[in-house]
């Protein structure tokens, strides 16, 4: 058997880590990237839907009969505004954790007991 020499040996190992470091990097990327688009498209049907309650409640606003009937609208609008922030807020945060959680899963053979954790 024929054995290499010590710093062909070292180059392997050297290109071997760094390309498991570039598939894993890889990996976590593509993650982010769905996961980017995925918020991309919660934050414009938020903008749609908060812009279509604001119009409407402007119409509503505009025929006003009393200036109660307005405090009224003006009161349930901002109700359902505050309703609707607090949602994507929490939509944008469970996406913000579950990013943060794929996007580390390549890397989870890396850390010392993690492997032996999860089995």
């Amino acid at each position: 058997m024929m054995m290499k020499p010590f710093d062909q040996i070292t180059i392997d190992k050297v290109r071997d880590m760094s390309q498991g470091g570039m598939d894993m990097m890889l990996k976590s990327v593509g993650t982010v990237s769905k996961t980017a688009q995925t918020m991309g498209i919660e934050w414009v049907d938020y903008a749609k839907d908060s812009m279509g309650a604001g119009t409407a409640a402007m119409q509503a606003l505009a025929k006003a009969p009393t200036p109660q009937a307005a405090m009224e609208i003006q009161t349930a609008y901002l109700k359902s505004a505050y309703e609707r922030s607090m949602a994507q807020a929490k939509t944008m945060a469970e996406l913000y954790q579950g990013l943060a959680k794929d996007m580390m899963k390549p890397f989870e053979g890396m850390i010392p007991g993690k492997a032996a954790a999860t089995a």
